[in-house]
């Protein structure tokens, strides 16, 4: 038998999925929040320490990780296939672009589980 050549492109597909999801999902209901209630005052400025105490819990920070990281996976696994839809192709692009989520992950982390 030949043997099978193991590829990543499950475990990134994965992240890439995960990011676009939360992407489609979270971000609208964020930009509401943040960007029109709060700032119009529709929503009642008690509500931000609530935010803070729910963002210094393990759940939250576990949530904003999760808002923080996977839609970089997504947007780095886009740039990477949409690049070479324009037929650019730079060499180890696949390393650069995952290498660069991969970092802005462990720095993200870092920053969320200090809070």
């Amino acid at each position: 038998m030949k043997d099978v050549k193991r590829s990543n492109e499950p475990v990134v597909w994965l992240l890439f999925g995960a990011g676009t999801t939360i992407s489609a999902i979270v971000f609208p209901v964020l930009i509401l929040i943040l960007g029109f209630l709060l700032p119009f005052g529709l929503l009642s400025p008690a509500a931000l320490p609530a935010i803070f105490v729910f963002s210094h819990s393990i759940i939250g920070k576990l949530i904003l990780l999760a808002i923080l990281i996977f839609p970089v996976w997504g947007s780095c696994h886009r740039i990477h296939h949409g690049l070479h839809d324009f037929k650019i192709h730079l060499p180890g692009s696949g390393a650069i672009f995952y290498g660069l989520a991969g970092l802005y992950s462990v720095i993200a982390a870092f920053a969320v589980l200090s809070i």
